[in-house]
């Protein structure tokens, strides 16, 4: 409905515009230049004038209309994948393991419900927080942040694509013991880090 009513009133518009170009070019020959009266410059006789406006004209209307094409068709691609990334969304929320993304500042960007129920921590209240803080030990903060540091400058990191074990924290400050895979991902001149954690069966 949205596209439809945006594509009307585009053409309409190239319509509008396509016929005013006709009284306002005999008004800025009759009024700003001063040559001939109104109406005989807005019907004009000649065939060459007839058919240059005529153009002129045709060429407003198509322009709307091609140019809101191209528009209906720019919007449908990014409907398209607002719904990809929707779905997309689901499969995280509904996966069983815990997802958890983070900026190259260590920020938590992505959190679905798997993580919601390991860590304690409501998706609403850890957006834009600082990982480490959250679910990683204080005795292991500063190791983290090392090898953060080092990978960010040398894109080398020992615990980058493979189940590693660790302690993770939880929001009431207990301590459990998680498997997770980290896998980074660069984008835009960004980097951002990606981890599905589960947690770890007993020995």
């Amino acid at each position: 409905m949205d596209m439809l009513g945006r594509r009307i009133d585009l053409g309409r518009l190239g319509i509008v515009i396509g016929i005013l170009y006709w009284p306002f070019e005999a008004f800025v020959h009759t009024v700003i230049f001063g040559q001939g009266h109104f109406l005989a410059k807005l019907l004009p006789t000649e065939p060459n004038e007839i058919w240059m406006r005529s153009l002129i004209s045709v060429g407003f209307i198509v322009f709307g209309f091609v140019a809101q094409r191209m528009l209906d068709r720019q919007h449908l691609l990014q409907l398209r994948l607002q719904q990809r990334k929707d779905r997309l969304q689901q499969v995280i929320d509904s996966a069983y393991d815990a997802y958890v993304s983070m900026d190259e500042s260590g920020r938590i960007t992505g959190w679905n419900r798997s993580a919601e129920n390991l860590f304690g921590w409501p998706l609403q209240e850890v957006l834009g927080q600082q990982l480490s803080e959250l679910i990683i030990p204080a005795a292991q903060r500063q190791a983290h942040e090392r090898g953060m540091e080092k990978y960010l400058e040398t894109s080398v990191g020992p615990w980058l694509y493979r189940p590693i074990r660790t302690t993770a924290l939880r929001r009431d400050g207990s301590e459990l013991m998680v498997e997770m895979a980290v896998v980074p991902i660069q984008q835009d001149g960004e980097q951002e880090f990606f981890a599905f954690i589960r947690r770890a069966p007993d020995k």
